[in-house]
C-alpha cells in the first residue's frame, strides 16, 4: 500500500508539458508586429542573407517533452501549430523572430509563402474572428467597456462583466468590434481596446 502511495504521490510530482499561450500583457513583446508560423524546421540567420551566420536551428517534433522552451509566442502541440513573435521586416520575404523570450535574442528567418508571416491585424482576423478573443488576466478595467465608437472618449454602451467568449466582428486600429453574451444573457455589441496606444496588446485570439 505504501509503494502504491508513493508511486500516485511521483506520478503528479512529474513535469506538466503544456501548450504555450499568453495570459498576461508582458507576454507579448511591445512593438511586435505579428507572428511567424514554423513548421517542422526552422534556421534562423543572424542577418536578413542566406550567407549569413547561422545561429538558431530548429527541428520541431510537437512532442511536448521535447519541444524547446521559452521561443513560441503560441503552441498547440496536437495540432502542431506553432507561431514566433515577428520584431521586424526586411526584404525580400525576410522577419526578425525573437527566438527567445527570456533574454530578447533574435534573428532572420525567410518567409516559404505569404501566409507564414502574418501581421497582427490578419492574424487577428483569421483566428480571433474564428476562435473570439480572450481578454488577458491583467488587462485594464477600461477594457470591459464597450464603447459605441473606436474612441475612448466615446459613450458607453456596456461593459463586459463574466463574458465566456468575445467575438470579434472586425479591428479598427487598436479598437475591436465584438459582441457577447453576459452573465445576465444580454447581448451587447461595441468597441473595446485590444492593443493600447503604447503598444500592450490586452486581448489575444482564444485558439483552441
Amino acid at each position: 500500500m505504501k509503494k502504491i502511495f508513493l508511486m500516485i504521490c511521483m506520478f503528479f510530482m512529474l513535469p506538466v508539458f503544456a501548450d504555450t499561450m499568453p495570459f498576461y500583457t508582458n507576454a507579448v513583446p511591445k512593438n511586435t508586429l505579428g507572428v511567424f508560423q514554423v513548421g517542422e524546421n526552422l534556421t534562423v540567420y543572424s542577418h536578413p542573407e542566406s550567407n549569413s551566420q547561422i545561429v538558431r536551428e530548429y527541428k520541431f517534433s510537437y512532442n511536448p517533452e521535447s519541444m524547446p522552451d521559452s521561443i513560441f509566442a503560441l503552441l498547440l502541440n496536437e495540432r502542431k501549430l506553432g507561431f514566433l513573435y515577428v520584431s521586424d521586416i526586411g526584404d525580400d520575404n525576410w522577419v526578425e523572430i525573437i527566438y527567445d523570450k527570456r533574454t530578447g535574442a533574435k534573428g532572420w528567418v525567410m518567409t516559404e509563402d505569404r501566409f507564414q508571416f502574418m501581421p497582427w491585424i490578419n492574424f487577428y482576423n483569421m483566428y480571433g474572428r474564428k476562435y473570439g478573443l480572450r481578454l488577458f488576466k491583467d488587462a485594464p478595467e477600461d477594457c470591459n467597456i464597450l464603447h459605441a465608437k473606436a474612441d475612448d472618449l466615446a459613450q458607453g454602451v456596456g461593459k463586459m462583466n463574466y463574458v465566456k467568449k468575445i467575438k470579434l466582428t472586425k479591428l479598427s486600429g487598436n479598437w475591436a468590434l465584438v459582441s457577447v453574451f453576459d452573465i445576465d444573457k444580454m447581448p451587447k455589441m461595441g468597441f473595446m481596446r485590444w492593443r493600447g496606444d503604447n503598444g500592450d496588446i490586452y486581448a489575444f485570439p482564444d485558439i483552441k
